[in-house]
Protein backbone atom coordinates (compact mmCIF):
# COMPACT_ATOMS: atom_id res chain seq x y z
CA UNK A 1 0.00 0.00 0.00
CA UNK A 2 2.71 2.20 0.64
CA UNK A 3 4.54 1.67 -2.70
CA UNK A 4 1.35 2.80 -4.30
CA UNK A 5 0.98 5.94 -1.96
CA UNK A 6 4.11 7.05 -3.64
CA UNK A 7 2.08 7.07 -6.59
CA UNK A 8 4.56 7.88 -9.73
CA UNK A 9 7.86 8.81 -7.94
CA UNK A 10 9.75 6.02 -8.59
CA UNK A 11 9.69 6.38 -12.17
CA UNK A 12 10.12 10.49 -11.18
CA UNK A 13 13.31 8.96 -9.66
CA UNK A 14 14.49 7.07 -12.72
CA UNK A 15 14.15 9.78 -15.35
CA UNK A 16 16.54 11.83 -13.01
CA UNK A 17 18.96 9.24 -12.51
CA UNK A 18 18.53 8.75 -16.52
CA UNK A 19 19.48 12.68 -16.89
CA UNK A 20 22.04 13.26 -14.16
CA UNK A 21 25.17 14.04 -16.17
CA UNK A 22 27.30 12.15 -12.92
CA UNK A 23 26.13 9.12 -11.15
CA UNK A 24 27.88 6.08 -9.24
CA UNK A 25 26.88 2.27 -9.63
CA UNK A 26 27.53 -0.87 -7.98
CA UNK A 27 25.25 -4.29 -6.83
CA UNK A 28 25.10 -6.99 -4.34
CA UNK A 29 23.98 -9.93 -4.22
CA UNK A 30 20.05 -10.71 -3.13
CA UNK A 31 17.99 -13.66 -2.53
CA UNK A 32 14.77 -13.63 -4.10
CA UNK A 33 12.51 -16.51 -3.29
CA UNK A 34 15.56 -18.38 -3.01
CA UNK A 35 17.33 -17.79 -5.77
CA UNK A 36 20.28 -15.69 -6.67
CA UNK A 37 19.33 -12.49 -7.85
CA UNK A 38 21.27 -8.56 -7.83
CA UNK A 39 20.69 -5.45 -5.86
CA UNK A 40 21.94 -2.57 -8.29
CA UNK A 41 22.31 0.89 -7.06
CA UNK A 42 22.28 4.13 -9.40
CA UNK A 43 22.99 6.82 -7.26
CA UNK A 44 24.28 10.52 -6.91
CA UNK A 45 23.85 13.25 -4.49
CA UNK A 46 20.83 13.99 -4.96
CA UNK A 47 18.93 10.63 -6.16
CA UNK A 48 19.21 6.88 -4.93
CA UNK A 49 17.76 4.32 -7.04
CA UNK A 50 17.52 0.68 -6.27
CA UNK A 51 16.76 -2.26 -8.67
CA UNK A 52 16.22 -5.75 -8.34
CA UNK A 53 17.07 -8.06 -11.29
CA UNK A 54 18.15 -11.76 -11.91
CA UNK A 55 21.26 -10.38 -14.00
CA UNK A 56 24.33 -9.05 -13.42
CA UNK A 57 25.06 -8.34 -16.55
CA UNK A 58 24.99 -5.08 -18.40
CA UNK A 59 21.72 -5.13 -19.73
CA UNK A 60 20.40 -4.17 -16.57
CA UNK A 61 22.04 -0.47 -16.06
CA UNK A 62 21.42 -0.25 -20.07
CA UNK A 63 18.08 -0.81 -19.26
CA UNK A 64 17.75 1.44 -16.78
CA UNK A 65 20.07 4.11 -17.60
CA UNK A 66 19.17 4.06 -21.76
CA UNK A 67 21.28 6.30 -23.55
CA UNK A 68 24.59 7.95 -21.54
CA UNK A 69 26.62 9.51 -24.21
CA UNK A 70 29.12 11.86 -22.60
CA UNK A 71 27.48 11.06 -19.79
CA UNK A 72 29.50 10.29 -16.78
CA UNK A 73 29.60 6.99 -14.31
CA UNK A 74 31.67 5.94 -11.62
CA UNK A 75 32.30 2.21 -10.75
CA UNK A 76 34.62 -0.97 -9.32
CA UNK A 77 35.99 -1.32 -12.54
CA UNK A 78 33.48 -4.48 -13.18
CA UNK A 79 33.68 -6.28 -16.78
CA UNK A 80 29.61 -5.30 -16.83
CA UNK A 81 30.44 -1.35 -16.47
CA UNK A 82 33.16 -2.01 -19.83
CA UNK A 83 30.29 -3.04 -21.27
CA UNK A 84 28.05 -0.18 -20.50
CA UNK A 85 30.60 1.88 -21.95
CA UNK A 86 30.89 0.34 -25.29
CA UNK A 87 26.89 0.08 -25.32
CA UNK A 88 25.70 3.17 -24.16
CA UNK A 89 28.20 5.76 -24.89
CA UNK A 90 28.50 6.97 -20.73
CA UNK A 91 32.32 7.85 -19.79
CA UNK A 92 34.02 5.90 -16.91
CA UNK A 93 35.32 7.14 -13.86
CA UNK A 94 37.34 4.24 -12.10
CA UNK A 95 37.33 4.02 -8.39
CA UNK A 96 40.69 4.65 -6.75
CA UNK A 97 39.38 3.32 -3.42
CA UNK A 98 38.98 -0.10 -5.50
CA UNK A 99 42.44 0.22 -7.06
CA UNK A 100 44.21 1.26 -3.95
CA UNK A 101 42.74 -1.83 -2.21
CA UNK A 102 43.66 -3.94 -5.13
CA UNK A 103 47.12 -2.71 -5.58
CA UNK A 104 47.45 -3.40 -1.27
CA UNK A 105 46.40 -6.65 -1.76
CA UNK A 106 48.82 -7.56 -4.60
CA UNK A 107 51.92 -5.90 -2.99
CA UNK A 108 51.49 -8.32 0.01
CA UNK A 109 51.93 -11.54 -2.03
CA UNK A 110 54.60 -10.20 -4.91
CA UNK A 111 57.47 -8.19 -3.72
CA UNK A 112 57.49 -6.52 -7.10
CA UNK A 113 53.88 -4.88 -6.51
CA UNK A 114 54.83 -2.90 -3.68
CA UNK A 115 56.41 -0.43 -6.47
CA UNK A 116 53.15 0.07 -7.78
CA UNK A 117 51.24 0.54 -4.47
CA UNK A 118 53.33 3.08 -3.66
CA UNK A 119 53.37 4.86 -7.17
CA UNK A 120 49.58 4.53 -7.33
CA UNK A 121 49.35 6.43 -4.09
CA UNK A 122 51.48 9.31 -4.80
CA UNK A 123 49.75 9.26 -8.13
CA UNK A 124 46.30 9.21 -6.20
CA UNK A 125 47.49 12.01 -3.97
CA UNK A 126 49.05 14.19 -6.61
CA UNK A 127 45.80 13.94 -8.56
CA UNK A 128 43.79 15.37 -5.34
CA UNK A 129 46.30 18.17 -5.36
CA UNK A 130 45.42 19.25 -8.09
CA UNK A 131 48.50 17.92 -10.61
CA UNK A 132 48.37 18.43 -14.29
CA UNK A 133 46.52 15.38 -15.90
CA UNK A 134 48.93 14.97 -18.36
CA UNK A 135 51.56 14.52 -15.61
CA UNK A 136 49.75 11.87 -13.90
CA UNK A 137 48.97 9.78 -16.87
CA UNK A 138 53.07 9.82 -17.84
CA UNK A 139 53.84 8.54 -14.07
CA UNK A 140 50.96 5.51 -14.75
CA UNK A 141 52.82 5.13 -17.81
CA UNK A 142 56.10 4.54 -16.64
CA UNK A 143 54.46 1.86 -14.40
CA UNK A 144 53.07 0.11 -17.49
CA UNK A 145 56.38 0.23 -19.63
CA UNK A 146 58.28 -2.13 -16.32
CA UNK A 147 58.20 -5.43 -17.06
CA UNK A 148 56.42 -7.63 -14.52
CA UNK A 149 56.89 -11.72 -13.20
CA UNK A 150 53.87 -14.05 -13.36
CA UNK A 151 50.75 -12.99 -14.49
CA UNK A 152 48.76 -11.46 -11.41
CA UNK A 153 51.06 -8.27 -11.27
CA UNK A 154 51.28 -7.74 -15.29
CA UNK A 155 47.45 -8.81 -15.28
CA UNK A 156 46.46 -6.08 -12.54
CA UNK A 157 49.00 -3.32 -14.67
CA UNK A 158 47.22 -4.06 -18.04
CA UNK A 159 44.04 -3.58 -16.76
CA UNK A 160 44.26 -0.48 -14.71
CA UNK A 161 47.24 0.93 -16.79
CA UNK A 162 46.50 0.78 -19.81
CA UNK A 163 42.98 -0.78 -20.47
CA UNK A 164 41.53 1.53 -17.80
CA UNK A 165 44.35 4.68 -19.08
CA UNK A 166 41.71 7.20 -19.75
CA UNK A 167 38.98 6.40 -16.89
CA UNK A 168 41.53 6.99 -13.95
CA UNK A 169 41.94 10.92 -13.90
CA UNK A 170 38.10 11.62 -15.05
CA UNK A 171 37.51 13.50 -12.19
CA UNK A 172 40.74 16.23 -12.98
CA UNK A 173 38.84 17.25 -15.63
CA UNK A 174 35.68 17.54 -13.97
CA UNK A 175 35.04 18.32 -10.53
CA UNK A 176 31.61 16.96 -10.80
CA UNK A 177 33.00 13.40 -11.01
CA UNK A 178 34.32 11.79 -7.91
CA UNK A 179 37.46 9.77 -7.97
CA UNK A 180 35.74 7.27 -5.56
CA UNK A 181 32.81 4.48 -5.66
CA UNK A 182 32.14 4.87 -1.79
CA UNK A 183 28.80 6.59 -2.28
CA UNK A 184 27.65 3.81 -4.61
CA UNK A 185 29.20 1.76 -1.23
CA UNK A 186 27.51 3.31 1.44
CA UNK A 187 24.53 3.22 -0.55
CA UNK A 188 24.19 -0.39 -0.53
CA UNK A 189 24.39 -0.36 3.37
CA UNK A 190 20.95 -0.21 4.20
CA UNK A 191 20.26 -2.92 1.83
CA UNK A 192 23.10 -5.25 3.25
CA UNK A 193 21.42 -4.93 6.57
CA UNK A 194 18.18 -5.93 5.25
CA UNK A 195 19.19 -9.07 3.59
CA UNK A 196 21.16 -9.57 6.92
CA UNK A 197 17.53 -9.83 8.60
CA UNK A 198 15.41 -11.02 6.61
CA UNK A 199 17.24 -12.90 4.00
CA UNK A 200 16.06 -11.16 0.34
CA UNK A 201 12.26 -10.85 -0.72
CA UNK A 202 10.04 -14.43 -1.27
CA UNK A 203 8.57 -13.09 -4.44
CA UNK A 204 8.92 -10.79 -7.41
CA UNK A 205 6.34 -8.58 -6.32
CA UNK A 206 8.25 -8.70 -2.50
CA UNK A 207 11.64 -8.03 -4.94
CA UNK A 208 9.76 -4.86 -6.61
CA UNK A 209 8.41 -3.04 -3.33
CA UNK A 210 11.62 -3.08 -1.66
CA UNK A 211 13.54 -1.76 -4.37
CA UNK A 212 10.44 0.79 -4.74
CA UNK A 213 10.61 2.04 -1.22
CA UNK A 214 14.23 1.83 -0.83
CA UNK A 215 14.94 4.27 -3.18
CA UNK A 216 11.97 6.86 -1.96
CA UNK A 217 13.52 6.23 1.58
CA UNK A 218 16.77 7.07 0.72
CA UNK A 219 16.36 9.78 -2.01
CA UNK A 220 14.17 11.68 0.80
CA UNK A 221 16.93 11.22 3.51
CA UNK A 222 19.19 12.95 1.20
CA UNK A 223 17.54 15.80 0.99
CA UNK A 224 17.35 18.83 3.27
CA UNK A 225 14.42 19.08 6.06
CA UNK A 226 12.72 16.76 8.34
CA UNK A 227 12.51 13.47 6.70
CA UNK A 228 8.71 12.52 8.52
CA UNK A 229 7.48 16.00 6.96
CA UNK A 230 9.45 15.59 3.32
CA UNK A 231 7.64 11.75 3.58
CA UNK A 232 4.48 13.42 4.42
CA UNK A 233 4.74 16.25 1.75
CA UNK A 234 5.55 13.17 -1.07
CA UNK A 235 2.76 10.97 -0.21
CA UNK A 236 -0.12 14.43 -0.02
CA UNK A 237 0.99 15.02 -3.59
CA UNK A 238 0.76 11.46 -4.84
CA UNK A 239 -3.17 11.58 -3.83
Amino acid sequence: QLKDAFGDYYETLVKKMQEATTKHIDETSWRNNGINNWLWIFINKEVALYVIQKQRSSDVPKAVLGNQKDKFITTDRFSAYNKLVEKTGCLQQVCWTHLLRNSKDLAKHYSEAKYIHKRMKFIFRKAKEGEKKEKLLGWIDIISSRKYHGTEVPKFVNSVCIKHRDDLFRFVDNPEVEPTNNLAERGLRHAVVMRKVSGGSRSNKGAATTAKLLSVMQTIKMQEGNIIENMTNLLQKGK
